[in-house]
């Protein structure tokens, strides 16, 4: 069963006026508590600086802004159990689907869009968590092939920072699994990948071009990668923009 939620019909969506879909719903007490949960989380761990981290900013940089701005969707399925890696895999692979096909593709100044879904597991435990990492690779084979980036979240998640190895950044209170639109600073997730690099090049080769990468690493990052995938070099004009 699927409920989606609206403004104006229940006391969870008022809660910051967000777009809330819950499949297999609980009683109102347990969905009140856990999106308290979660949105907790994603506003005091997710939307804060931390010290590990490696960089200065928000561990998400795109979370403040997409909440605020009500692009922020919200999927609870607690019909997931983790237990099952079919029903796991098909039920996210439709969650990529439909926020591909109902959210803009519009994107701001920067090349990035603020429109994102947080799948939330609340019936997922330890072994729906490991499910969840073995799918993963699949999942993102499948996400960056349409354009889209995801991650997955859960207590015992050992995913670690770009920036700071020994530090493990996805941990979260419940299953999670995000998805959003590809943008420019995610060749630091995609540029050892030759598949996954042209995909990311096709999308934002224009943007280094023309100078609005202007981040030393990304620009590092994405010209070693242009070099090791054998794809066309940037233009000169492009080059010139790289020196001091």
């Amino acid at each position: 069963m699927t409920q989606v939620m609206q403004d104006q019909d229940n006391d969870l969506a008022r809660m910051d006026g967000l777009w809330i879909r819950v499949i297999e719903p609980q009683s109102p007490a347990r969905h009140a508590r856990d999106f308290a949960q979660v949105h907790t989380w994603l506003r005091q761990y997710i939307s804060r600086p931390h010290d590990e981290i490696g960089r200065t900013g928000p561990v998400c940089p795109f979370i403040p802004p997409a909440l605020s701005g009500k692009d922020a969707q919200f999927s609870f399925r607690y019909d997931i159990t983790g237990e099952d890696e079919r029903q796991l895999r098909e039920a996210l692979e439709a969650e990529m689907s439909t926020f591909a096909l109902g959210t803009e593709r519009s994107r701001t100044h920067t090349g990035a869009s603020l429109d994102c879904r947080i799948v939330v597991l609340p019936a997922t435990g330890p072994e729906g968590w490991k499910v969840l990492d073995e799918a993963y690779e699949d999942l993102k084979n499948n996400a960056v092939a349409h354009g889209l980036m995801v991650g997955q979240f859960h207590p015992h998640c050992d995913e670690r920072a770009v920036r700071n190895p020994l530090f493990p950044v996805s941990v979260a209170p419940v299953g999670l699994f995000a998805i959003r639109r590809m943008a420019p600073h995610d060749v630091l997730f995609l540029y050892k990948h030759r598949a996954w690099f042209r995909i990311y090049d096709q999308n934002f080769r224009a943007h280094y071009e023309r100078g609005r990468v202007r981040d030393p690493l990304l620009r590092e990052l994405y010209v070693t990668a242009v070099e090791r995938h054998g794809l066309p070099e940037l233009a000169p004009k492009a080059k010139e923009n790289d020196a001091p």
